[in-house]
């Protein structure tokens, strides 16, 4: 029997047990290993490598030992699992834990910063205690161990530049704890960086030297570098000649001496690598510069050489470098064009503003590109520009002719354009299928006019042309390429007789779907496509595939302004006709909303089907004239079917609208009844008419069964009815029948239920589905929580919108919250006002009087109960005058069904207070956040005359803003007056607009006024306004374009997101395994962005924190955030970013992570 030590604290024993347990080959050592952690001895035991050992399996014991700061117990630890490890990634990660994460690169800044140097003290210290605790062989094995796996690495392109700067950095620290440490590892090492660290001053300038010899002297094997692929060759070697003449006279290139690219990369990674540590140890870039040490001034020297021979592959390495070099030619404009036009999605208006920020540059860069694409834009942008280029060679034509021609597959189209060949001759031979290169053709030819000659011939060939691969891709880059001229395109060809319009219009329409991300067509020129072109959108409609045909229907149904009735009706007859029953289900809800006896008369008289025929006479039952209808009908009706069925619904006409309600069972799908078996009917609470008396079963079957093919919406035919049914036993009825879906599982198949019984219950259906959309959320089912939102839209209760408001806010399911954002919007349209006007007009008084007042009856007494300007609510006894802090439990003499209703309405609305408070707060900040206006009535009619929104603005400070510029501030007063800083009183004018003042746009005395004036009302503000911290972009900031001064630590993966989320953030898209690495906050027009190093949407024990990577803004073109994807190159200039919101968005981040 083994004794197990007992005495040892709770979260060593816990890291003893789980490493006992997680390292088989170890556990017989469990008492030695306990005295070893606890300290009880200072021999560490033979613990042997264990194949079946994980690190990650005691990852959150050993953690904890490091957080409640156990030193020793913590490195001893680290101790067992480095030995205990048999891949060195595990032992690694030990080290990560004891030293490595806190060593720090200070990276491209232009001074010292003494918080990096307090940090190098401390990463130094850390490992100085690790490798006193390791021993100086365990850890001279490790660098060892260290130094093979960054040599591999390398040689794999698994490290970055920036990774090697900081292994450079780790060796430095390691010579300086023990210089025989580093002699261990010698072999291993990079030479020059072994001789940078030892100070070997010869030997490490030998070694640049030879680096900056063989760039200059040999010839390179590659054509693939950046520089060669965007200069010309000609221009290159004349470049390289002459630094071989200024650094290396009479020697010449020798002949067959081979530079591959791979040896060429390495040499650059390399000096770079060593020009950002050397630009750490300096303290900056400027202390680098002055060149203090020969060490530094050769290094400059080699950088200079091969960004003399390799421009355009230094500065994407980093952009940063331009300001070590010294550069004549606009290489950062190139660099910037290639990225911007080459690596799609291309952002048209930004790299036009780069090339217009300086023409002369941008001439010159027209004369050195030798990228078609590059060259062709800034031919097309300083030609519209009004520059001058009626002597350069080529022209655009020529440009594209030579994009053609660089291809093999596109060669023969060149020449067919330049009517060099006859369109039968190249069909055969034209193939198109490297998207990349055909995107760029394709965007080439789209500069030139729609009846320029080349696209007049361009036109015929799309028509014609099929690709062998059937992947379409010349058809999608046309399409992708064109896209804001596609409608143009096919009206100014639409009587070519050389164009088949109606072969071009399909091509066009039937890749919507396939698109790439790269070749993508914004959705509303499909949209503006159909739209105009109806008659052969309809014509294609039975070619396309479903997912087409839908958006078609949709498309073309929902265009009701311009479209005629006939081919509305053309439309809906097609799309009654379509086997899917989406389509059909839309042109059915279409058929049954017209009111169209023609049309009507035409299917019933036309269609085979009887369920389209049923459904034709019970369309016609809603026209005026329906008796008529269906006597003119019988006359010639041969069916016995529909010869009853029509002689019933002449009979209830006759007796009344109240009788049409028995007949209905007659209009019942007979084969749907079978959907609802799960639905007793027998027990449901009975439905009456309006004068109270009991309708038959047939009644909730016609309901229920008429429902089923309208899973989105209401039956029309079905909200007919209501005005013939008493509102009570209808509501009662659908409260019910959601009951028993839910009791059934909430079948997604039976969805239909949910917008049939908000369209025609109470306040009880609203609560039910909101309570169940949070736990749908929660529990994986957010498509149905979604359904949920859309359902809620059709209540006429404002109750609601209130309640779909309230989840866009707090709900963060990304397809929840667009579905509430689609609900407010398609109520703002209905309304013809924004979506943010409707949730102003959403605040409600929560049954406040004017005054600000409630009354609670108990019948004998009375408590009246007000809202304080804190937002809290205030309970006082009439009878005594006195303050309660609630409403008291019932006495003897009080009603007491009166005081308990009193009571629940009472916390029902200390509920409806908190959540209101909560979300109007939010809405406020965001609107403080996001600089929103209001129009002078908009802002009284919401901040006046709602006594609750009152205290909101009583607390706040405001301002009248002209263009987007403050001009005047003031503050709403408890008697509803208006007064200024100065406490005099204020006039607000009509036809202003008001928003909420930041205080970056106060001077010192203003904002100190402002905050006096508070202070002496005693007024609490309902969030931080005037004492909100505000950032500004700084130089180094506004160079780089991104925030330099993100916090560092690490934050809970959870934790940190809920706080970016209630800040108005949404998470980027997941990735592999259900990571994503990016947060997002939309603007007006642009979009912020915060990298991070990424979690998991799904969490778990043992999950990594996450840290902050970059923060940067960029165009917003996707305002309802379907997917994001932006290159660095893309970032909006600091300079451009309005104070406000720059301020604003680090504020949020600052927030998130606690500073």
């Amino acid at each position: 029997m083994v004794l197990r030590k007992t005495d040892l604290n709770p979260v060593t024993k816990k890291f003893v047990e789980e490493f006992i347990s997680a390292s088989d080959r170890n556990k017989h050592l469990y008492d030695q290993i306990a005295d070893y952690v606890a300290g009880d001895t200072d021999e560490c035991p033979a613990i042997a490598e264990d194949p079946r050992f994980y690190s990650y399996t005691v990852r959150s014991e050993f953690d904890k030992l490091k957080k409640r700061g156990e030193e020793l117990a913590f490195y001893r630890a680290a101790v067992l699992i480095y030995k205990a490890s048999n891949r060195f990634y595990d032992k690694k990660n030990v080290m990560d834990e004891c030293f490595l994460d806190q060593i720090e690169l200070q990276g491209m800044k232009d001074i010292d910063d003494p918080d990096i140097r307090a940090k190098d003290q401390k990463a130094l210290e850390a490992m100085r205690k690790t490798v006193e605790h390791f021993g100086h062989s365990l850890f001279a094995e490790f660098l060892l161990k260290a130094a093979e796996d960054y040599r591999v690495s390398i040689s794999r392109d698994y490290s970055s530049t920036f990774d090697r700067a900081e292994f450079l950095l780790f060796i430095s620290y390691a010579y300086t704890i023990s210089p025989s440490l580093l002699e261990e590892a010698k072999e291993k090492l990079i030479p020059i960086y072994y001789y940078l660290v030892t100070g070997d001053t010869r030997e490490y300038i030998k070694e640049l030297h030879a680096i900056a010899k063989e760039v200059v002297t040999m010839q390179f094997s590659s054509n693939n570098l950046l520089t060669n692929e965007s200069l010309y060759p000609s221009y290159i070697k004349e470049k390289k000649a002459a630094l071989r003449e200024k650094y290396y006279p009479g020697e010449q290139v020798k002949e067959g001496s081979l530079l591959n690219q791979k040896h060429l990369n390495r040499y650059m990674e390399l000096v770079i690598s060593l020009l950002y540590f050397r630009i750490h140890v300096k303290g900056g870039i400027s202390a680098f510069l002055n060149k203090e040490e020969e060490i530094d001034r050769e290094l400059h020297d080699t950088l200079q050489i091969l960004f003399g021979v390799c421009p355009l592959d230094i500065l994407s390495e980093d952009k940063r470098l331009a300001d070590l070099v010294h550069m004549e030619e606009p290489y950062d404009l190139l660099l910037g064009l290639r990225e911007h036009l080459l690596s799609p999605p291309t952002l048209w208006e930004q790299v036009k503003q780069l090339v217009l920020e300086d023409v002369t540059k941008s001439r010159r860069a027209l004369e050195l590109a030798s990228i078609p694409m590059v060259k062709g834009f800034l031919y097309k942008t300083l030609a519209a520009e009004g520059v001058d280029l009626s002597d350069f060679q080529p022209s655009l034509e020529g440009i594209i002719q030579d994009a053609l021609r660089r291809a093999k597959g596109s060669a023969k189209l060149a020449n067919y354009l330049d009517e060099k060949a006859a369109l039968e001759d190249v069909l055969e031979h034209v193939h198109l299928e490297d998207v990349q290169l055909v995107r760029q053709q394709m965007i080439l030819l789209s500069f030139l006019p729609v009846d320029h000659p080349f696209i007049a011939r361009l036109i015929p060939f799309m028509c014609q042309y099929k690709d062998k691969s059937n992947r379409r891709v010349g058809h999608m880059c046309f399409a992708h390429a064109f896209q804001d001229r596609l409608t143009t395109i096919i009206d100014h060809y639409r009587k070519d007789e050389a164009v088949d319009i109606q072969t071009l219009f399909y091509q066009i329409l039937s890749i919507k779907e396939m698109h790439y991300y790269y070749t993508d067509v914004n959705e509303e020129v499909y949209r503006s496509l159909v739209v105009a072109n109806p008659e052969m959108s309809l014509a294609q409609f039975d070619k396309l595939d479903t997912e087409l045909r839908v958006f078609v229907m949709q498309t073309v149904l929902a265009a009701k302004e311009t479209l005629s009735d006939e081919l509305r009706n053309q439309a809906i007859l097609l799309g009654l006709a379509d086997s899917s029953k989406k389509v059909s289900g839309l042109a059915g809800a279409a058929f049954l909303q017209a009111k169209d006896k023609e049309l009507y008369l035409h299917v019933y008289q036309t269609e085979k089907k009887a369920k389209v025929k049923e459904m034709a006479l019970d369309a016609i039952r809603s026209l005026e004239n329906n008796k008529e209808i269906f006597q003119e009908l019988l006359t010639t009706e041969k069916s016995s079917k529909f010869k009853t069925l029509l002689q019933t619904f002449i009979d209830a006409e006759e007796q009344g609208p109240d009788a049409s309600l028995t007949h209905l069972g007659n209009l019942t799908d007979k084969r749907k009844l079978t959907r609802i078996k799960w639905m007793p009917l027998e027990r449901m609470p009975v439905l009456r008419d309006q004068d109270g008396n009991e309708l038959g079963k047939e009644v909730m079957e016609y309901m229920l069964t008429a429902s089923i093919d309208f899973p989105t919406a209401p039956n029309p035919l079905v909200l007919d009815l209501k005005p013939s049914l008493q509102a009570a036993s209808v509501a009662d009825f659908t409260t019910e029948v959601l009951r028993t879906w839910l009791d059934n599982g909430a079948v997604a198949k039976e969805k239909w239920v949910m917008p049939l019984c908000v369209a025609f219950g109470d306040r009880r259906i609203v609560d039910t589905i909101g309570q169940l959309i949070k736990e749908w959320t929660d529990y994986s089912r957010g498509a149905l929580a979604a359904d949920g939102v859309r359902a809620l839209s059709f209540s006429n209760d404002l109750t609601a919108l209130r309640l779909i408001d309230q989840i866009k806010r707090t709900i963060k399911n990304r397809q929840v919250k667009s579905a509430a954002e689609e609900a407010l919007s398609m109520a703002a349209a209905n309304q013809n006002i924004s979506a943010m006007e409707l949730e102003d007009r959403l605040v409600t008084t929560l049954g406040f009087d004017a005054s600000g007042k409630q009354v609670f009856d108990y019948g004998d007494r009375t408590f009246t109960v007000k809202v304080s300007n804190e937002l809290e609510l205030e309970v006082t006894n009439d009878s005594t005058g006195k303050a309660v802090k609630n409403l008291p439990a019932p006495s003897a003499k009080d009603d007491q069904e009166k005081a308990e209703q009193a009571r629940l309405t009472f916390a029902q609305l200390k509920k409806d207070l908190k959540n209101m408070v909560k979300v109007q707060s939010l809405r406020l900040e965001e609107s403080l956040s996001k600089s929103r206006y209001w129009s002078t009535a908009a802002w009284k009619r919401l901040f006046v005359e709602n006594v609750l929104m009152q205290k909101f603005a009583i607390g706040l400070i405001w301002g009248v803003y002209e263009d987007g510029k403050l001009v005047d501030t003031f503050r709403y007063m408890d008697d509803g007056t208006f007064n200024t800083v100065d406490e005099d009183e204020y006039e607000l004018a009509d036809e202003q607009l008001i928003g909420l003042i930041h205080p970056l746009e106060l001077d010192e005395e203003t904002l100190n006024g402002w905050r006096t004036q508070l202070e002496d009302y005693e007024i609490t503000q309902p969030f931080e306004q005037l004492n909100r911290e505000a950032f500004l972009p700084t130089e180094e900031e506004i160079k780089a374009n991104e925030l330099l001064r993100l916090p560092v630590e690490s934050y809970s993966p959870t934790a940190f997101a809920k706080m970016m989320e209630k800040f108005g953030w949404v998470k980027g898209t997941p990735l592999d395994a259900g990571y994503y690495y990016e947060f997002y906050k939309l603007y007006d027009g642009m979009v912020a962005e915060l990298k991070i190093s990424g979690a998991s949407i799904s969490y778990w024990e043992g999950m990594e924190d996450v840290k902050l990577e970059a923060l940067a803004f960029f165009p917003n073109k996707d305002a309802e955030y379907k997917h994001f994807y932006f290159k660095p190159v893309d970032r909006l200039k600091l300079t451009d970013i309005p104070t406000r919101i720059f301020s604003e968005t680090v504020y949020d981040v600052m927030r998130a992570a606690g500073k």
